[in-house]
């Protein structure tokens, strides 16, 4: 099945194209990283590994000490009433600063889901070591300090095209998430101080994707909160255009069908439906059930057929899954799910998926290959995806002590096709390997040697040191023609 999707133009993204002036301001604030930097926090690595390869220590417990390995990281890399966090990594296009805010976004829904889902244990979260953190205090701090513009770690303005549009709706979702423990405790002049951050969103543009939900949630939340109804209609009806059948979005008009389906499509819609259950939920629900129906073949006990950009978020590949259920969906079964979360889990954090407090930069361990320049030192934290959703709602849909249902690999063979994104998907259980295959090339521009990830040049490494911005080249193997992917992912390497 083919749908025509109407194509605009990509906008000038002053990032992608930096003048003088940029490049001022980015080695600016790469001078100001080394400053403000902290040492790599290596404390609980080897524990963290260990927890994982444990067959006696249960599934909540794992995921309480990935979020406890998270917080200790994030309090020791935080700044500035915890409004920005210098994680250790390889840089971003962007500067140094919306890298370390990136360190407080990506982190904080994970904090605040982890705060929601203690609730009523009176002893609140703790350290991997069994000592008590105060998450909530972490959260009521950072958004006091980063939505003040006259203190140090003010997050700035929000402008057309910038990075910042997206991280706002992260730091929406978490305050959202963990409004029951903050929100009230904020005096009105502070409430105002916060909102008012947030509904800068209302005048700003965003690239032609899947960037239109991160406006949405922001919207979803301020009218949550205060009962001021921003919602773009808008732009919610174009992201249904991208909408082509059988669960999947295409990423804009001329855009990958890959695993943001999973990690920003359906992720979003997740969380619009939980802020607001009555909007269009038909829809979200019926999508999102239909998207599980034949993803869930994906899943093996040791990895996924990966395919698209932003490889490093490969540990939220089974949010939809743990979505699904939640909407009651009949695609899948708990026991199911939670295998292949579990699974998806520990087979990444197993192989060095997790280093100095954080995602690794690759698929395992770091890999300069796998990064792509829109992705900074904590970028990756949008891996804890599935984690965010599983803390949220595994209590109520019975996650953690339900018994685990073999995966389709695990019982037989199959082969189906999806016509929705032209593509067909084989599944081996003696090898236990599923495969995707692709049936329409993106490009058609492709030889041999293009079909391969490139690695960064020595002197583009030194130009990325020296100014603190990402030079590595593009290596989206959809975007030069690579076909076929295999859950054994040897494609990467």
């Amino acid at each position: 099945m083919s749908v025509k999707i109407k194509e605009t133009d990509r906008p000038h993204i002053p990032c992608e194209h930096p003048d003088a002036r940029m490049y001022y301001t980015l080695f600016k604030e790469n001078v100001r990283r080394q400053i403000y930097k902290k040492s790599k926090y290596h404390k609980n690595d080897v524990k963290i590994k260990y927890v994982f390869t444990q067959e006696n220590i249960n599934l909540k417990e794992k995921c309480n000490l990935l979020t406890a390995y998270i917080a200790e990281a994030f309090e020791h890399y935080s700044v500035w009433d915890n409004s920005y966090a210098y994680y250790p990594g390889r840089p971003s296009q962007q500067t140094a600063k919306t890298d370390a805010l990136e360190g407080v976004s990506r982190v904080l829904p994970t904090l605040a889901a982890w705060l929601h889902a203690s609730k009523g244990n009176a002893d609140g979260p703790k350290k991997m070591d069994g000592q008590p953190i105060d998450i909530e205090n972490m959260l009521f701090t950072a958004f006091l300090a980063g939505t003040d513009p006259k203190h140090r770690g003010y997050w700035g303005e929000l402008s057309s095209y910038d990075q910042k549009i997206c991280e706002s709706a992260d730091l929406a979702l978490a305050l959202w998430l963990a409004k029951d423990f903050i929100w009230s405790k904020y005096s009105e002049t502070q409430q105002e101080q916060i909102i008012t951050w947030f509904k800068q969103i209302n005048h700003c543009k965003t690239v032609d994707n899947n960037w239109h939900l991160f406006i949405l949630k922001v919207q979803f939340v301020i009218k949550n909160l205060t009962g001021e109804d921003f919602i773009a209609h808008d732009k919610y009806a174009r992201i249904k255009e991208f909408y082509v059948g059988e669960g999947w979005f295409r990423d804009g008009a001329k855009g990958n069908y890959d695993y943001y389906n999973a990690w920003g499509f359906h992720y979003s819609l997740y969380w619009l439906d939980q802020i607001d259950p009555d909007f269009d939920a038909p829809f979200i629900h019926k999508a999102l059930s239909a998207h599980v129906a034949t993803y869930r073949y994906f899943f093996t006990p040791k990895g996924i057929p990966f395919f698209g950009r932003s490889a490093c978020y490969r540990l939220a590949a089974a949010a939809p899954l743990i979505a699904a259920l939640d909407q009651n969906s009949s695609a899948i079964t708990v026991g199911e799910a939670k295998r292949a979360f579990r699974m998806s889990l520990e087979y990444f954090i197993r192989n060095d998926a997790l280093k100095y407090g954080a995602p690794t930069q690759g698929l395992f361990a770091d890999d300069a290959r796998l990064i792509d320049n829109y992705s900074g030192p904590a970028s990756c934290f949008w891996s804890m995806r599935a984690l965010n959703i599983a803390l949220f709602c595994g209590g109520r849909i019975n996650l953690w002590d339900s018994a685990e249902d073999l995966l389709p690999i695990e019982l037989g063979d199959f082969e189906f096709d999806i016509d929705a994104i032209a593509a067909k998907v084989i599944g081996i259980a003696k090898t236990q390997e599923v495969v995707v295959i692709f049936k329409e090339d993106y490009t058609e521009d492709q030889n041999p040697y293009s079909r391969t990830l490139l690695t960064q040049s020595i002197q583009s490494k030194f130009k990325e040191m020296l100014t603190g911005r990402a030079d590595r080249p593009k290596n989206n193997l959809l975007r030069k023609g690579v076909t076929c992917y295999s859950s054994k992912m040897g494609t990467f390497f």
